[in-house]
């Protein structure tokens, strides 16, 4: 998520239980015969930043910082490696392609470049990875086959939102008293080459463009792995209720003013709404997929919330001093490791409860004819 002093990073978004289930094979007390081996399931993850983990503070890399990296900036603490772990004994397949900055047609049918890891400046002004470019990525929806059981996706904050709070810390990096001067600049139109004109202050058209590919979506993970559940995970809360606990200027939430955090807060909310309907909308219509809420639970822990406190990270990892180069490592504004792990496990609680009854069909939940027990 550049004006002449400061910017953000574009496309930086605005997110154990005990035991497994046993795999081998033998005899149960009060049966006759062998007890059925349980079957290994293929899992995909799908997702932009917020899935991939990004900032240090969720994991380390996942990849050597070096020249062959992808540039997608998957960490080791983000959810789809903890929700692995959770999981082990029970996954043969798994595929991680989630990607910082992605958005849904990067998942549909539109190959992505990756941008890696900003650094901070002095002056706290990210600089581009140095190892750019990196060579594109194919669609994630690719990694999806017949034979996947799960698939987690987590995307949408990169279609508008973020490109919006891009634009809200460049207007409010200048430097005046407007509080709200990113609203200001929309209604002036003055974000129409984003696709933000001045004649839809609510939002309204980008919020039903993301509706609709995210019905799209669903609809063509449903088509590719027709008995395998979906688990839409939602974003976490970004922005407090009450912005006065966030301080102006700072490694929080930068330089972004009262009025256009607020609005930025109802935007994401907004966000978490949509992918919210589109996946009931989708589970009546006979795919097997689930809303995962992140956003109640992250209530008081966002990136306004005291150090020991928060989920979610500021613009940087700590209090930088202008010109000091006191920045540290940039995390823009991205969920940290205890985020990441509340995730996993919540994940890997519905997996376990939805895939618990194997059966002859194959994998758990599939039945004899291949269609997903509901």
């Amino acid at each position: 998520m550049r004006s002449k002093k400061r910017t953000m990073a574009a496309g930086a978004a605005l997110m154990a239980l005990a035991g497994t289930v046993g795999a081998g094979a033998g005899t149960s007390a009060g049966t006759d015969g062998p007890r059925m081996r349980a079957p290994m399931l293929s899992m995909v993850n799908l997702g932009d930043s917020y899935s991939a983990g990004y900032t240090r503070l969720a994991g380390d890399p996942a990849e050597h910082d070096e020249a062959g990296k992808s540039g997608c900036e998957q960490t080791l603490g983000s959810y789809p490696y903890v929700l692995k772990d959770e999981l082990a004994g029970r996954l043969g397949r798994t595929v991680n392609v989630t990607c910082g900055g992605a958005r849904t047609d990067d998942i549909l049918d539109t190959p992505q470049r990756p941008t890696g890891h900003a650094s901070l400046d002095r002056f706290g002004i990210p600089q581009p990875d140095p190892l750019t470019p990196f060579p594109l990525r194919a669609p994630q929806i690719d990694a999806v086959r017949p034979d996947t059981d799960v698939v987690t996706v987590g995307i949408g904050g990169n279609d508008y939102f973020s490109l919006l709070a891009t634009a809200c810390l460049e207007a409010d990096a200048a430097g005046d008293d407007n509080p709200g001067r990113c609203q200001d600049n929309l209604r002036n139109g003055q974000y129409a080459g984003l696709g933000l004109p001045a004649d839809d202050p609510g939002l309204d058209g980008p919020r039903q463009a993301l509706a609709g590919r995210y019905r799209t979506l669903l609809g063509e993970l449903h088509a590719r792995a027709p008995h395998a559940r979906i688990y839409v995970v939602g974003y976490p809360t970004v922005i407090p209720q009450d912005t006065g606990t966030c301080a102006p200027n700072s490694q929080e939430l930068f330089t972004l003013g009262r009025k256009d955090l607020d609005w930025l807060r109802q935007l994401l909310d907004d966000v978490n709404a949509v992918m919210a309907s589109a996946t009931a909308s989708a589970d009546a219509r006979g795919v097997p997929a689930q809303f995962v809420d992140t956003h109640h639970a992250t209530v008081g822990k966002d990136a306004c919330a005291p150090r020991d406190t928060k989920w979610v990270e500021g613009y940087s990892e700590k209090i930088g001093v202008v010109g000091a180069g006191g920045w540290g490592d940039p995390a823009l504004i991205h969920p940290n490791y205890r985020y990441h792990r509340y995730v996993a496990r919540q994940l890997a609680q519905r997996i376990r409860r939805d895939l618990a009854t194997p059966t002859a069909g194959g994998a758990g939940g599939k039945q004899s004819d291949g269609r997903t027990r509901r």
